[in-house]
């Protein structure tokens, strides 16, 4: 071999290197990628799918699996209000009463200004016979929202239930004002009215 194709040789030998390491470093980048890409995958999670799945499962009639769901959902994204009151919904449907009193409780501390969970909330207390709690969660309620005709329905049952009749046609009659066609004000207040008429003597 003469100086000249040594030489070619030698040079051949240093491109073919060069273009090794070259690939060599592309493939390293794109595995290094991929190698963060799964460290954060599994601390990754899909919420809307997750959510999805759980309310799939309420409406196929599996609340067991809808609630498992829902408590994974809350506790991977406790600040995801929306699965935290499901999640308190489908522990009530469970008979779960308590739990779901606390799960209501705890999305109000993430959001307290939403009128439907502290009406919610109060319709629980109120089954428990917590009545003064859940007055204090039906003002709040109003104090949110008074233009509700269906806080003001729940206030009045909530009140009958406290032996305040009068005050509960009060309230009745203001969720009539808001929405005159409301069927079930409509009849709670004609069965309150009946109540307090005075018998006719036989």
């Amino acid at each position: 071999m003469n100086t000249f194709q040594l030489i070619m040789l030698l040079a051949t030998a240093f491109f073919a290197y060069r273009v090794y390491t070259h690939v060599q470093t592309l493939v390293d980048s794109e595995s290094g990628q991929k190698r963060d890409d799964d460290i954060r995958t599994p601390d990754s999670f899909n919420a809307e799918a997750l959510f999805r799945q759980a309310e799939e499962a309420y409406e196929n009639g599996d609340l067991k699996q809808s609630e498992r769901l829902f408590r994974e959902l809350s506790s991977k994204d406790p600040s995801n209000t929306d699965a935290l009151n499901r999640y308190a919904f489908v522990l009530a449907k469970n008979g779960d009463i308590e739990s779901a009193i606390s799960g209501y409780r705890t999305s109000l501390k993430v959001d307290p200004d939403n009128d439907i969970v502290h009406n919610a909330l109060a319709q629980l207390l109120q089954e428990k016979k917590r009545y003064y709690e859940a007055q204090e969660h039906i003002k709040a309620a109003l104090d949110i929202d008074d233009g509700y005709e269906v806080t003001y329905f729940n206030y009045g049952n909530l009140l009958i239930d406290m032996n305040d009749k009068e005050g509960a046609a009060i309230m009745f009659k203001k969720a009539l004002e808001i929405k005159p066609d409301y069927k079930q004000a409509q009849e709670a207040l004609q069965n309150l009215l009946s109540d307090s008429a005075p018998k006719e003597e036989q």
